[in-house]
């Protein structure tokens, strides 16, 4: 068996390469190899750690029950920056959110909101990545698969309500924009980074809620508590986290993340208003079991299962393929129907026979649309929903070959956990050296702000921490060329060579 230390996991991730094969390692490592706690209430054992400042956690198809909701320990997590401080969810009624736009300006509490009417929507929150594991061009990005995605239950009160509180909209708004409230660190342009979204006027007085609860429970502060906004049907990055801010506007926010950012485009193109936002999620199923995460399964009869949803739509049916979509078979949605928003959970009983095996599934909505072969090509890699690429893919073993599967994995975990120590006296290469100098001043906002880099003795506010996460030179490069989340792109002020030598420098004071 192959020895994998904690840099080289992270790098396959990183690179999307092997998911299904590495994710008994990757659980195994990925968990014990955190440099922070996990995030109160999540278990490491259901998640692909992507990063964890800000926190990336990617849910495990073997986490993934049949059941319709994603239960907290197992539900995903992307955050453009770091979560604020815990204690903001210490006294959660006293939290305050200013209202803008609307016949008259104020602030409203969380206790506050709970005297208005109370609604429960089921939906389903998906990063606008996931499955950019999957595009060959590699974007830039957390590496999702198909965990970048979970369906819950939420409880709150509707934007409409929010602004009929207020006296209703005031003339000439056309949007709903809320800021969330991260700290944003010194010397960085907000607008850059700040986490503020726009939403159409009609969609957020129909149905988009303030949200408190979260399956029943307080809303966790990794996932935006006390109050968060939601968007039914739309990704994720327009539910806002921490919102502090809910304003009626004129016009879109000029924020990056609306602006430039979470827009789909060509390979190759920058990011501009005149390209489509990452709203309305398109059709999307996926199959999770049995045989997930490498695992393997004994003969005989079982059943897959898996999640289909399409956003504002629900779904009509789901259909699954054992040759690759020459023939289909249409599979049994079970459990309760959630509403559009929700996912459907679904089944198919099949007999299984000794070999591998490979799944895909392909749903159908309610309007019609049905999920193409392949996802459309785009450069940041978003909006995944072909059903070719995430198959499922089986190994149907003898019980004692599964036996010793198991065994042989268990074992792995000393090796798996292995932590190499960094060097702080790496020699750099000339064009290394002329990076360094790019890193701690030319690129601005400069790098060290953001960043923690044992070389350039920094320890940022916000982004990941290069010394953990070693990237390459080609990650470093698309990430500085192209942004990632809330990290704006340096290709207008940088010349390719100076970002190159800049990746250079950034690998080679990270390759420990």
């Amino acid at each position: 068996m192959n020895t994998f230390n904690r840099r080289s996991l992270i790098k396959a991730f990183a690179l999307g390469g092997a998911v299904a094969a590495l994710a008994p390692l990757a659980r195994l490592a990925s968990a014990q190899a955190m440099q922070r706690p996990m995030p109160v209430g999540k278990l490491a054992t259901n998640y692909i750690i992507h990063n964890d400042q800000p926190w990336a956690l990617e849910t495990l198809r073997s986490a993934f029950g049949v059941a319709p909701i994603t239960p907290q320990s197992a539900f995903f997590v992307r955050n453009n920056l770091p979560t604020p401080d815990e204690s903001i969810v210490a006294n959660a009624d006293a939290w305050r959110i200013e209202v803008e736009g609307a016949q008259r300006s104020g602030s409203i509490t969380l206790e506050e909101l709970k005297a208005l009417p109370v609604h429960i929507e089921a939906a389903v929150l998906q990063c606008s990545g996931n499955g950019r594991a999957y595009f060959p061009h590699n974007p830039s990005g957390s590496q999702w698969a198909t965990g970048a995605a979970g369906c819950a239950l939420w409880t709150g009160v509707r934007v409409s309500d929010v602004i009929a509180h207020f006296g209703g909209p005031s003339d000439g708004k056309l949007f709903v924009t809320a800021t969330g409230a991260e700290t944003l660190p010194d010397g960085v342009d907000p607008s850059q980074v700040v986490v503020e979204r726009s939403v159409a006027i009609d969609k957020g007085l129909q149905d988009c809620l303030l949200v408190w609860e979260m399956n029943g429970a307080p809303l966790p502060l990794v996932h935006g508590g006390p109050v968060r906004l939601l968007v039914p049907g739309y990704f994720g990055v327009n539910n806002v986290k921490w919102v502090k801010t809910l304003a009626l506007t004129e016009v879109e926010t000029g924020a990056s993340i609306q602006a430039s950012s979470y827009r789909f485009r060509d390979i190759g193109e920058s990011g501009s208003p005149a390209h489509p936002s990452m709203y309305r999620m398109p059709v999307k199923s996926w199959l999770n079991g049995p045989g997930a995460d490498d695992t393997s399964v004994i003969p005989g009869a079982n059943t897959l299962h898996g999640v289909a949803f399409s956003g504002e739509r629900g779904i009509d049916k789901v259909e699954v393929s054992a040759d690759g979509g020459q023939s289909w078979r249409e599979a049994q949605l079970v459990g309760p129907d959630l509403g559009p928003n929700a996912w459907r959970s679904f089944v198919l009983p099949v007999e299984l026979t000794l070999g591998k095996h490979r799944y895909v599934s392909r749903a159908t909505d309610r309007a019609g649309d049905t999920q193409p072969r392949d996802a459309i090509p785009n450069h940041r890699g978003y909006g995944h929903n072909g059903w070719n690429d995430p198959a499922l893919e089986i190994d149907v073993v003898a019980a004692h070959s599964r036996a010793a599967s198991v065994g042989n994995a268990a074992s792995a975990t000393p090796v798996a956990a292995g932590v190499q120590a960094l060097d702080s006296s790496v020699a750099l290469s000339p064009l290394a050296a002329q990076g360094r100098e790019i890193f701690m001043g030319k690129a601005q906002p400069n790098c060290t702000v953001c960043h923690t880099l044992s070389d350039a003795g920094s320890a940022g506010a916000i982004g990941p921490n290069l010394n953990t996460l070693q990237p390459t030179v080609e990650q470093v490069f698309a990430a500085v060329n192209q942004g990632v989340g809330a990290m704006p792109a340096y290709e207008a002020q940088l010349s390719e060579a100076e970002m190159r030598a800049l990746a250079a420098y950034v690998a080679e004071a990270t390759s420990g």
